[in-house]
C-alpha cells in the first residue's frame, strides 16, 4: 500500500493535464449544443432629411388650408393640410434626390356665412432647400386711434381766393374738412367754413390748391371754442418744397387718389393721421402737374398717389422720408406670350424688381352668392419656369374651384422698395418685420 499512493497521484496529474489541454483548444463547432433561433438580423430605418419646414401661425378656424410643393419642373412633390399651430416637415430619403429649387403654393378656402365661396391660391417659386417658413397673419393698423368727443368749434373765412379748386383743414390727427370747387379761371371767391370741430389739439392746418396750380397753406394755432376768424388769401404761404408729378393724358375713365401729410416728432405715421397738405379722391380733371407740398420743419411724411385708368393702375406709397421723385412710366406696353398660369410669359418695356400675376374666375354677387377663385404667382423678373397643378384630391374636394376656367386678370410689376427675395424674407422668414404701413411702387397692367 505504501507504493500505491505515488502511483495514484501520477494518474491524477495526467488526467488533469489532459482536461486542461482540451479546454484550451478551439471549439470546431461553436453552435454545437445551442438552441436554434428564428430571429432575422435587424434592418436599420432609412434616414430622412428635411428639405422644407413650415410653421402655421395663422387662424384657420374658419378656413380650409393646404400647402403644396412642386419641383422646378412642375412635378408634385408633396401636399398637406394644416391647422393653426402645426409644424410641418417635408422630407426625402437621405440617399434620394433632394429638391434644391421648388415652388410653395398656399391654398385657402372659406365658405362664409354670407354664402360666399372664396378660393385663394398663392404660389412662390425658386424656394431654396432647407428653408424654414413661418406663416403669419398680416398686421393691422395699431396706431389708428379714434378721436375723443369734440370740445368746441370755430369758424374761418378766407377772402380773395383765386379760383379755389380744393380745400383741406386738418389737425395733427387728420382731415376735418375736404371740399372742392368752383373751378373757374380768374374767379375770386370768399370762402367760409363753419363749425370746424376742436378735439385734443388746438392747432390747425389749412391748405388750398387753386386753379392756377398753386398749393399754399395757413397755420392756425390755439383756436378756442366760438372763435370766428377772417384771413386773406395773401396770408397763405408757399411750402418749403414741392414734388411735382406729371400725370398721364386723361384716358376715357380714370380715378386719381393723392394723400400727403406730415407728422409731429414722436407721432406715429398713420394713414388717417397727420396734418394734410393734400387729400385727393377725384374723378374730375386733375391738376397738371400734381403737386405735393413739404415743410422742412418736419422729418416724417406720408406720400401716396394712385392713378387708376381703364388700362392700368400706378400706385406709390412712401412712409417716412420725402420722396426724391415720383415718375409714372410713360409709353407702357406689355405683350403676353403665354396666358397660362402654369407657363406664363410676357414682354414689357417697364423695368421692375418683382412681378405678381393674377388669374381669376368669379360669378354671383358680393355678400350674397359670390363664388370666386383667384391665383397669384409671385416671382423675380427672370422667372419663366413651370408652376405645378393643384392636386386632384384638392380639386375634387372643392367642386367650385374651377381651375380650368381661370382668366388672366392683371400683371403687376413692382418698380421699387421690394424685391422678390425681400418679399420672402419679410413674409415668411422674418415675419416680425411685417408692417401695416408698407412703402411700395408698382405698375399694374389690366388684361
Amino acid at each position: 500500500m505504501k507504493n500505491l499512493f505515488p502511483f495514484l497521484m501520477g494518474i491524477l496529474l495526467i488526467c488533469y493535464g489532459c482536461s486542461k489541454d482540451e479546454s484550451q483548444q478551439p471549439n470546431p463547432n461553436p453552435t454545437e449544443g445551442e438552441e436554434p433561433t428564428n430571429e432575422e438580423p435587424q434592418e436599420q430605418e432609412p434616414e430622412m432629411i428635411t428639405y422644407f419646414a413650415f410653421e402655421a401661425l395663422v387662424d384657420t378656424g374658419q378656413t380650409d388650408d393646404w400647402i403644396i410643393i412642386h419641383d422646378d419642373k412642375g412635378s408634385l412633390l408633396d401636399f398637406k393640410p394644416f391647422e393653426f399651430g402645426d409644424t410641418l416637415e417635408f422630407q426625402v430619403l437621405e440617399d434620394g434626390i433632394q429638391p434644391n429649387n421648388f415652388t410653395v403654393t398656399l391654398f385657402n378656402y372659406k365658405n362664409s356665412v354670407d354664402g360666399e365661396m372664396m378660393h385663394n391660391i398663392e404660389s412662390y417659386p425658386n424656394i431654396a432647400a432647407e428653408s424654414h417658413w413661418q406663416y403669419t397673419s398680416d398686421p393691422s393698423a395699431t396706431n389708428d386711434f379714434p378721436r375723443d368727443s369734440s370740445t368746441g368749434s370755430f369758424n374761418i373765412t378766407v377772402e380773395n381766393v383765386v379760383s379755389p379748386k380744393y380745400r383741406w383743414i386738418s389737425d395733427r390727427q387728420g382731415i376735418l374738412v375736404a371740399t372742392s370747387g368752383p373751378d373757374l379761371p380768374g374767379f375770386i371767391d370768399n370762402y367760409t367754413h363753419e363749425n370746424i370741430p376742436i378735439y385734443d389739439s388746438p392747432d390747425f392746418f389749412f391748405t388750398i390748391y387753386d386753379s392756377s396750380n398753386d398749393l399754399k397753406y395757413y397755420s392756425m394755432e390755439n383756436m378756442n371754442d366760438g372763435d370766428d376768424i377772417t384771413v386773406d388769401y395773401s396770408d397763405f404761404k408757399s411750402f418749403d418744397s414741392y414734388l411735382e408729378i406729371a400725370l398721364p393724358d386723361s384716358p376715357s375713365t380714370y380715378q386719381l387718389s393723392s394723400i400727403s401729410a406730415f407728422f409731429d416728432e414722436g407721432q406715429p405715421i398713420d394713414l388717417s393721421g397727420g396734418k394734410f397738405t393734400s387729400y385727393f379722391f377725384a374723378e374730375t380733371e386733375p391738376p397738371k402737374p400734381l403737386k405735393l407740398g413739404y415743410l422742412d420743419s418736419f422729418s416724417k411724411y406720408l406720400s401716396i398717389i394712385s392713378f387708376n385708368s381703364d388700362g392700368f393702375l400706378y400706385a406709390y406709397s412712401k412712409f417716412g422720408d420725402k420722396p426724391d421723385e415720383i415718375v409714372i412710366p410713360e409709353n407702357k406696353a406689355i405683350n403676353v406670350v403665354n396666358e397660362s398660369v402654369y407657363n406664363y410669359e410676357f414682354e414689357s418695356n417697364v423695368d421692375f424688381q418683382m412681378k405678381d400675376v393674377l388669374w381669376e374666375i368669379k360669378e354671383g354677387e358680393r355678400y350674397v352668392d359670390l363664388i370666386q377663385t383667384s391665383w397669384n404667382v409671385f416671382s423675380a423678373p427672370g422667372f419663366s419656369g413651370t408652376i405645378g397643378e393643384i392636386p386632384e384630391e384638392i380639386q375634387s374636394s372643392y367642386p367650385n374651384l374651377r381651375i380650368d376656367d381661370l382668366i388672366l386678370t392683371s400683371t403687376t410689376l413692382h418698380l421699387d422698395f421690394i424685391t422678390y427675395p425681400d418679399l420672402l424674407q419679410v413674409e415668411f422668414i422674418d415675419p416680425e418685420l411685417k408692417t401695416y404701413y408698407k412703402s411700395h411702387e408698382y405698375f399694374r397692367f389690366k388684361h
